[in-house]
């Protein structure tokens, strides 16, 4: 069973699988301090939106005991927390669990009950996110019952999630159900993590899966061998609008021109009803390096820069509709409301 994020209370270490690791070692390294979880969440260490909904509740957690000395404790919580929720901007699960477990919490406890509270908070927490991703995945298979040829990009599985998954846990349902041919997993330059983590979930559950380019995608559509496209998202806007991993527009637009079902895989946590639209999201810009470099050797020539966009918005209009743990929603949306929250 894979576990990306494991707590030992006695020690108070967040044991993480090195993602960035993977496929060639598995790897767990220690966390003991916020500041050591702030750069394992940079790094991509860590990753994939509603593990760090997650990763940031325990980010909370180390917070709240680094803080219990201080004779300002919410002031200086409250900075450590929005070092917290900016190590990763695009993706909303990470601020919204760490701001909807301190908005439980009474100003008038003392920091050792914020601790022990903080702490039941993130094993609920735990529990919840495996109990949406099935709900979620079973819903996506239902919805795609019959269609046998799925397509999608980056990793949306265990190790992005802490379940079964959004997208990639779709796919493994439908296969468990004998309703799968074949996933194509696009590579998803620049950090490969189709290629390196989905194909390595999938071999671990005997999925069939082919590794694809990210740009022989439209042209496998274009051949009549994709029946529908599902991926995953970081942010869903008010309107639909939906930010993901780079290269998500690419496969909306050439779906939409194949007449190919096109839908985004995501638990409700992942909707942002306080943005109007996908102009709203703040898109991170990483280290060129990723793009100029494969696993440290330079593959392009010296001198020549990068762009190295993250994620980009693909528009809801091209989007046919939301596979969610609340079953299947379609844009706009008037409210989005976690139930038993």
């Amino acid at each position: 069973m894979i576990e990306p994020l494991s707590y030992d209370k006695e020690t108070g270490t967040l044991y993480v699988l090195d993602q960035t690791l993977l496929p060639h070692e598995e790897r767990y390294i220690a966390v003991n301090t916020l500041d050591e979880l702030i750069e394992a969440i940079k790094a991509l260490r860590v990753r994939g939106a509603p593990l760090l909904g997650l990763a940031g509740a325990y980010g909370l957690l180390f917070a709240v005991l680094e803080s219990e000395k201080s004779p300002d404790f919410w002031e200086e919580l409250q900075k450590r927390v929005d070092l917290l929720v900016n190590a990763r901007p695009t993706a909303v699960n990470l601020k919204k669990e760490v701001d909807s477990i301190l908005q439980d919490i009474p100003m008038t406890a003392e920091p050792y009950e914020v601790a022990a509270m903080v702490y039941e908070k993130v094993l609920s927490l735990e529990n919840r996110l495996k109990n949406d991703d099935l709900s979620l995945a079973s819903h996506g298979a239902d919805l795609l019952k019959g269609k046998r040829r799925i397509l999608t990009i980056c990793n949306t599985g265990t190790l992005a999630t802490g379940g079964i998954g959004t997208a990639l846990g779709v796919i493994k349902v439908k296969h468990a159900r004998d309703d799968l041919d074949v996933a194509y997993l696009c590579e998803t330059r620049p950090v490969l993590q189709g290629a390196r983590l989905s194909a390595w979930e999938l071999i671990k559950e005997n999925v069939p899966h082919y590794i694809i380019t990210d740009n022989t995608a439209p042209y496998l559509m274009s051949l009549g061998k994709v029946d529908a496209v599902v991926v995953g998202a970081d942010r869903v806007a008010k309107n639909g609008d939906t930010a993901n991993k780079v290269g998500t527009l690419m496969l909306a637009i050439a779906a939409k021109h194949y007449a190919i079902d096109f839908y985004v895989a995501a638990p409700t946590s992942s909707f942002d009803m306080t943005i109007a639209d996908g102009q709203a999201i703040v898109i991170e810009q990483r280290d060129p390096e990723e793009v100029l470099q494969i696993r440290g050797v330079r593959i392009a020539p010296e001198g020549s820069p990068a762009l190295n966009y993250a994620f980009d918005v693909t528009p809801a209009s091209l989007i046919d509709g939301y596979i969610t743990e609340q079953g299947i929603l379609k844009a706009p949306f008037a409210e989005v409301k976690k139930v038993g929250r």
